[in-house]
């Protein structure tokens, strides 16, 4: 149903409005209307803009989707850092044991107790 905005046409101005242009939001007429399955339009170059707009949107949907759901890219990311995180271990053990740091060897010991090293 239509508001009391959507008074007169933008082009017929004696003639009342029967939709709105969903790109820019203009009152058109029946005779002026542009269908198209994504809306009705006050001229083609806002149903061009409005169509390049939804596919654009589609595209960064589907990249996004496509980039969440990649579980490969995770799974790489998760073990780099895991790797990482192991290397900076190691390097910090091999510190400990080689010199006398306070309280880096004394976890250095700890640990290569727990682990039998």
């Amino acid at each position: 149903m239509l508001d009391g905005r959507l008074s007169s046409c933008i082009n017929h101005p004696s003639v009342s409005a029967t939709a709105r242009c969903k790109q820019c939001g203009k009152p058109v007429c029946g005779a002026c209307v542009i269908s198209s399955p994504l809306g009705s339009f006050c001229s083609d170059a806002c149903r061009e803009r409005f169509e390049a707009f939804s596919k654009r949107v589609q595209e960064l949907d589907r990249d996004t989707t496509r980039a969440r759901w990649n579980i490969g890219t995770k799974l790489r990311q998760f073990f780099s850092f895991l790797i990482f995180v192991i290397v900076v271990l190691i390097t910090l053990g091999v510190i400990g044991t080689l010199f006398d740091i306070p309280v880096l060897s004394q976890w250095v010991f700890v640990f290569r107790a727990w682990f039998g090293i």
